[in-house]
């Protein structure tokens, strides 16, 4: 065997290094260049192995894979989209664009990968737009050591060696060339594959609409281009709704109205011991003489979407994020017809609701028995009705006080209660939710479901104090439900059309003081018997422009919850009312 001798560069002999030695180093040494197109081929070949998990399992499970022509279709669909993927890369593979875009791009497809492996949920525009209205505190619960892990394996390592390497561009023509062939590669797969093997590919597509919001990272990119087109869309003037808004005529009232509208925080009307639940939920508000509608169905399956839902004149059908951001919603309605409107926040904040209406940030109070400095609890929302209770009491004008809460917002559960309100145990005390069991997970759940009853409860405590001095109103409705580990989803955001009951079923709850009944004609017994009827988010601003007798086209009576309540009301009840 050849032996290659040494020396050191002062001339000594060092031990001497065999030929075979030599040939297994050099062979770990990464390549001085490598072209373009092999790196495009290598990075899209790891995003559709490493990547996607999810998207193969959930092909995987829709075929009969005893048959050969489905493992042939299977494999077509492998060749299909790792000629794709390395398309996308080799269209960045340009000098100074390359690396820092390929990076990027490898970091994006690891944590698509984490949160869709972790929580089941899937990546379309909605949940793009969740995460980029989501704030700092909100984005601190989804940090965890898996997270990590992953993104430093499926995304740093590739990464680190991307940087490593030097890339060889050739010439422009030569490029432009290369990128013209792989597209037409790819083309061609795809259409030859799809030639063959229609009828699979049409009942995976007609059957598993979600593998396309499953596929990493054409799932991000598709999102962000479909926000892009739905912004770019949207009117730049603002649309005035209910100019005509005007209050009926009344009776002089010794109090004024105040209608308290709590919006929950992924609150799902499954774990509400009001609608049937066996757990004892809702035990704060026992004796409290609420309302519950077991049937109420949310507009979206995320804040970003159901909060400007719930309140646009848009209704479920028609609603569009961008629509209503380029629209009045029943807020400006209200004050246009010299309704008080405020918004009192303790969640990240209104998605534009509330731009032209007086609201506050309550999440960033010092109050050191509700905020540890990083957020607070909902009970921040009393104190803040209680300083804005007290102004409309002074103003003796009607009003109309909006309470954000931060509820059961997940996957951090365990901080949205206070030790006093741990009623379920052994509980969840991580972020890491997919790793604690069902039991434990629906206990840290339910115990938030039991603070927001106890903050409801003071809510009323408070508004009945002061019955003899204004009538009040509470609406509680949440924005949207929640999947706790069933069929292995967990949090929210699934597209409405395929999210499950738990995402889309919400509680809702009314209560009204004496006084307000009486002015209002509608009394507790004859909501009671109108609250088993379907109702969703669309009753919501019809609602809230009845309880104040606003006239304007943008009112639809079929919808107010008051009007189906009056057509029940006991007799010689509202024989006092003002409309």
């Amino acid at each position: 065997m050849r032996v290659v001798t040494r020396h050191s560069r002062e001339g000594k002999r060092v031990p001497p290094i065999r030929r075979r030695d030599r040939l297994l180093t050099d062979a770990m040494r990464l390549p001085r260049q490598v072209p373009a197109a092999s790196l495009s081929w290598l990075a899209g070949l790891w995003m559709l192995a490493i990547d996607n998990p999810a998207f193969w399992r959930t092909l995987w499970a829709g075929r009969d894979v005893s048959s050969s022509r489905s493992l042939f279709a299977l494999a077509g669909v492998a060749l299909v989209l790792w000629a794709l993927l390395s398309l996308m890369v080799r269209l960045l593979c340009w000098p100074r664009l390359a690396k820092p875009a390929i990076v990027v791009l490898l970091l994006v497809a690891a944590a698509a990968a984490h949160f869709i492996g972790s929580y089941g949920i899937l990546i379309d525009k909605g949940m793009i737009r969740n995460v980029l209205q989501t704030d700092w505190r909100e984005a601190g619960d989804l940090v965890s050591l898996p997270l990590l892990i992953d993104l430093a394996l499926r995304g740093l390592l590739p990464a680190a060696l991307v940087v490593a390497l030097r890339i060889e561009f050739g010439p422009w023509r030569a490029a432009t060339m290369g990128i013209a062939r792989h597209a037409a590669l790819t083309i061609g797969l795809a259409l030859a594959f799809a030639a063959t093997f229609y009828g699979d590919y049409a009942s995976a597509a007609r059957n598993q609409r979600e593998l396309r919001h499953l596929l990493t990272p054409t799932n991000v990119l598709n999102g962000f281009y479909g926000l892009w087109k739905e912004r770019s869309r949207a009117d730049v003037k603002l649309t005035q709704v209910g100019e005509d808004a005007r209050r009926a005529p009344m009776l002089p009232q010794a109090r004024p109205l105040l209608v308290v509208l709590v919006v929950g925080e992924t609150a799902r009307a499954a774990n509400f011991s009001l609608g049937g639940y066996g757990r004892p939920t809702n035990q704060a508000l026992a004796d409290k003489e609420v309302v519950y509608f077991p049937n109420v169905t949310a507009c979206g399956t995320d804040t970003a979407t159901s909060l400007p839902c719930m309140f646009s004149d848009l209704g479920a059908e028609r609603f569009s994020a961008a629509a209503a951001g380029a629209r009045e919603n029943v807020l400006d309605i209200l004050a246009r017809a010299g309704v008080s409107v405020r918004w009192l926040d303790n969640n990240s904040g209104c998605k534009g609701v509330c731009r032209r209406v007086p609201s506050a940030d309550l999440s960033r109070s010092t109050d050191p028995a509700l905020c540890d400095g990083r957020e607070c609890l909902d009970g921040v929302l009393v104190n803040g009705l209680r300083e804005g209770l007290a102004t409309s009491v002074r103003a003796g004008a009607d009003g109309l006080i909006v309470l954000h809460m931060k509820g059961s917002h997940g996957p951090a559960y365990h901080r949205r209660y206070p030790p006093s309100s741990r009623r379920f145990e052994p509980t969840c005390d991580t972020n890491e939710i997919q790793r604690c069991s069902q039991d434990a997970l629906r206990n840290t759940y339910d115990n938030g479901i039991v603070y927001t009853s106890e903050v409801l409860a003071q809510t009323i405590d408070l508004l009945a104090a002061q019955a003899d001095r204004v009538d009040s109103v509470l609406l509680y409705v949440s924005d949207h439900g929640e999947s706790l580990g069933e069929k292995g989803v967990y949090l929210h955001g699934l597209p409405r059309i395929m999210a499950p009951a738990e995402q889309t079923s919400i509680p809702m709850i009314a209560w009204l003081s004496a006084g307000a009944q009486q002015r209002l004609g509608v009394s507790r017994a004859a909501l009671q018997q109108t609250a088993s009827k379907s109702y969703s988010h669309d009753n919501l601003a019809p609602t809230l422009l009845g309880s104040f007798g606003v006239q304007t086209r943008a009112y639809r009576a079929e919808l107010d919850l008051l009007v189906q309540a009056r057509a029940v009301r006991e007799p010689g009840l509202g024989d006092r009312a003002s409309r």
